[in-house]
């Protein structure tokens, strides 16, 4: 047979075959080889056999791997033996390996057909397997040393990753689970020196099995082979021979992803409860503050009361009417509480009906008559009634509550102006003071719960911190909404905007104040 008729040949083979000459040089690699090594044949032509072995099989009791399996080749009887061979990008490939020889005229020509390795191999215990063995995986876990299909199958079956590495220190066996975690090949891992890895943590640690002690790795393993980002927990072990020397380690990962995601989790709800706690505190430190503010002149009072009775003096009506505001104001505050308790418990209860706005805020603003002091409120409304579908006590809650905070923050002989008005498919209310104003980044806190103002003397825009978050609650379970308008010095302007009872698709309106048409009350 012509040389050009064995390449013909060869190239017709399915299965992957090099051959070489009576020196071990590369002569030829079909195209199958080619595709299974990653090499070309021009890379490969005339190279030593043994740049396709690993450092560790090319020797066996002083003879090259090619001259070992020759000399074995009628203990073997045609069957195939366990190799690792170097793709082209470096990593290992585990194959079986069939040597055969031939002569060229004078010329001896060595070939070899490969395989790659089935899932679960069947190997004899003849004794160049056992040695083939010995050498590929000198101290692993993976058919190596211990060479058996259970031990295969527990160390591509455990739940964790597991990979081994020789004292090079080259990674020369893993799982399938391991190769998941990573999320790259197991051909791009087998090979990897691991000296070679970025993370210094790690390159470390494998420093420490050599050395024959065991180490820990926690954190974000970022892969070199897949660029993969994997928050894992490792722990490596040193693999000692009989004579107790290290022959490379072992490593143990668990991918702790969902365990981070849980104590992620964990923490955010310690902090919330945290904040909770520090908000419970801080409102109880306020609540205690603001309801001793009407207890203690009450009590003043009622004592001053009791006196004159004793002495039966005839009774200050003024100081009969200021216990009854302080006894009012008392009896809101804990109304305030409780409809804050009722609020985030969900059972803050509402009962709807048609009903006039007008009315509403006529009533709110008899309920402040007592506050007006020297306060002048202004008050405009269109001729026509305003009919809405709200509860009317609450929406008289969220109107007094506006009207207290104006008269309280502003200037004694300043004006409050308050305007009903129809814009769109919505009533808008507006309350104007003259007042310091609330700084803009404070704007929307305000409706939150017992939020305190930094600025002290704008802590009235919702007392305890719950005026404003009871009004919000109570307008937005109408429909509508509630904001504010303010700048530092120049006063606030509180807009409620509830639909009509004639809407059928309300879209919330533009909060510019209205202009039109309309009556004064003073």
């Amino acid at each position: 047979m012509t040389g050009e008729d064995f390449r013909e040949l060869m190239d017709a083979m399915a299965d992957p075959l090099v051959a070489c000459d009576g020196d071990e040089r590369v002569l030829y690699l079909n195209p199958a080889a080619e595709r299974m090594l990653g090499w070309k044949l021009e890379e490969l032509k005339g190279q030593p056999f043994a740049r396709l072995l690993p450092e560790r099989m090319q020797s066996f009791d002083g003879q090259s791997f090619l001259r070992y399996l020759l000399g074995r080749r009628r203990a073997l009887g045609g069957r195939p033996v366990r190799a690792f061979l170097l793709c082209h990008e470096g990593p290992e490939l585990e194959a079986e390996v069939t040597v055969g020889t031939s002569k060229e005229g004078s010329e001896e020509r060595i070939t070899l057909v490969l395989r790659r390795l089935p899932e679960f191999p069947d190997y004899t215990d003849e004794p160049l397997e056992r040695l083939l063995s010995s050498v590929a995986h000198p101290r692993g876990p993976y058919p190596g040393a211990a060479g058996t299909r259970a031990y295969q199958l527990v160390f591509e079956n455990a739940p964790l990753g597991l990979f081994h590495f020789d004292t090079t220190p080259i990674l020369v066996a893993c799982n399938e689970y391991f190769v998941r975690i990573i999320g790259a090949s197991k051909r791009r891992l087998i090979g990897l020196n691991l000296f070679s890895l970025q993370d210094e943590s790690i390159t470390h640690c494998v420093r420490d099995v050599l050395a024959g002690r065991h180490a820990y790795y926690e954190g974000d393993y970022h892969a070199v082979t897949s660029g993969k980002v994997t928050p894992v927990r490792t722990h490596f072990a040193p693999c000692f021979n009989e004579k107790g020397q290290v022959e490379g380690g072992v490593g143990i990962v668990e991918d702790v992803t969902e365990q981070r995601s849980v104590q992620a989790e964990r923490d955010r709800l310690f902090r919330e409860a945290q904040e909770a706690i520090r908000v419970r505190d801080d409102f109880l430190t306020i609540a205690s503050h603001e309801l001793k503010t009407p207890l203690t002149p009450l009590s003043l009072r009622l004592a001053s009361l009791e006196r004159r009775l004793e002495r039966k003096e005839p009774v200050d009506p003024t100081l009969l009417r200021h216990a009854r505001q302080h006894l009012v104001r008392l009896a809101a505050l804990i109304n305030d509480l409780l409809d804050a308790s009722r609020i985030e418990a969900g059972r803050l209860a509402l009962h709807f009906e048609p009903t006039r706005q007008e009315a509403i805020v006529e009533r709110a603003l008899t309920s402040m008559d007592s506050e007006r002091g020297q306060h002048r409120i202004d008050y405009s409304h269109p001729a026509e009634s305003v009919r809405i579908r709200g509860d009317p006590y609450r929406l008289e809650q969220v109107f007094a509550n506006l009207l207290e905070n104006a008269l309280k923050y502003s200037p004694a002989d300043s004006t409050v102006r308050v305007t009903l008005d129809v814009r769109g498919d919505f009533a808008l209310l507006s309350v104007a003071d003259e007042g310091i104003g609330i700084p803009r980044d404070q704007q929307e806190q305000l409706f939150e719960r017992y939020f305190r103002a930094r600025n002290v003397s704008v802590t009235s825009y919702g007392g305890l911190g719950l005026g404003l978050y009871i009004s919000r609650d109570i307008v937005e379970r109408h429909g509508g909404r509630i904001w504010v308008e303010s700048e530092v010095g120049r006063g606030a302007t509180f807009y409620v905007a509830l639909p009509l009872l004639s809407a059928a698709n309300p879209t919330p309106p533009d909060p510019r104040p209205a202009t039109g048409s309309s009556q004064q009350v003073h």
